[in-house]
């Protein structure tokens, strides 16, 4: 009775699940964008208009969860709330490499909702300043739609390694402890652009700043021991990265350790959205260093450590959506190697 019980259960949850995936799906209305030049009129007024309904409409939207789609609207919602405005548009043939499956930030692999058959780029400013973003555009039924990014079951990532292992980042001069190898992991990197790629000291991500304060910074990450750090049920986010400076920047802004250490607890919180409640002066081979603990604005608590070592900054920090496990933390803080 039991059995027949949870049987019953799960075809309840089944057909809940695919109710929600095909009400998920855009209507495709009779009067929809015919030509991608009426759905490039059509989405632009939209978005000036601030028309979150028509937007949605206007998109073949993903059957399932899809993390990096979700990305992609946040952006899109920051432009249209900031008030950013487009006045022209570019349509495009499409890249047929468009339509393979890509690897996301998260490690996942995903592939487009509809064919791709047109790339367009909205375009706003003015002589002073300019913005534009760009996205695929498909078809279906004979109209048009933008498209979105689902996972592809199909297209798994491959192996990933899972378990406290020492990274050293590609062509670095550094190591650290981590509890699973860095996001995506090599594998998926050399499945998605070749096995020279895990060689490259961008291939994990690289944020680099060009205007007058001239820095390089590498980051690295990854869940706790045994989950992947987007897993619903991972606890603790790690993070380390290096930040390296041009001889200009040093000298114009940099020149004083203790400074960057202030400035990097205190951005720290800012990103965190929350309060210092801790800190404390710590060194690494005689090198100056802090070790900090901040409580986020969501109740996330955050610690970390930042070293200032030949003229580069280093930071770990771990984010913690449960009581932290400090003898797993404590691995990962001290465990930084600098040659």
């Amino acid at each position: 009775m039991k059995n027949g019980s949870s049987a019953a259960t799960n075809l309840s949850l089944l057909a809940l699940s695919l109710a929600l995936a095909l009400s998920s799906q855009p209507c495709l209305a009779a009067d929809g964008p015919k030509t991608v030049q009426q759905f490039a009129e059509q989405y632009m007024a939209a978005f000036n208009k601030q028309d979150r309904d028509t937007i949605k409409k206007l998109h073949y939207l993903p059957k399932k969860k899809s993390d990096l789609q979700d990305m992609i609207d946040q952006l899109d919602e920051a432009q249209m709330s900031a008030g950013v405005k487009y006045n022209k548009f570019e349509i495009t043939a499409a890249d047929k490499e468009l339509n393979k499956p890509k690897l996301g930030p998260d490690g996942v692999f995903y592939k487009s909702t509809l064919p791709c058959t047109n790339m367009l780029k909205l375009i706003g400013g003015d002589k002073n300043s300019t913005t534009s973003t760009a996205f695929p555009v498909g078809q279906k039924d004979g109209v048009y739609y933008a498209i979105c990014a689902e996972p592809d079951d199909s297209a798994a990532p491959p192996e990933y390694k899972f378990g406290w292992q020492r990274f050293t980042p590609p062509k670095a001069n550094w190591s650290v402890l981590m509890p699973n190898e860095p996001e995506p992991g090599r594998a998926a990197l050399a499945m998605q652009a070749g096995t020279s790629t895990v060689e490259d000291p961008d291939a994990y991500g690289v944020v680099r700043n060009t205007a007058s304060i001239k820095t390089t910074q590498h980051l690295f990450s990854c869940g706790q021991e045994g989950k992947r750090e987007n897993a619903p049920d991972n606890k603790q986010k790690y993070h380390v990265s290096c930040t390296t400076y041009s001889a200009e920047t040093l000298k114009d802004w940099f020149s004083d350790a203790k400074k960057n250490l202030d400035e990097a607890v205190d951005k720290a919180a800012r990103f965190a959205e929350g309060k210092v409640t801790a800190q404390k002066e710590v060194q690494l081979n005689g090198s100056p260093g802090r070790e900090f603990e901040i409580k986020g604005g969501n109740g996330s608590i955050t610690i970390g450590r930042a070293y200032w070592i030949k003229d580069a900054l280093y930071e770990l920090t771990v984010e913690c959506q449960a009581p932290p496990n400090r003898s797993e933390i404590d691995k990962f803080l001290t465990s930084l190697q600098v040659n």
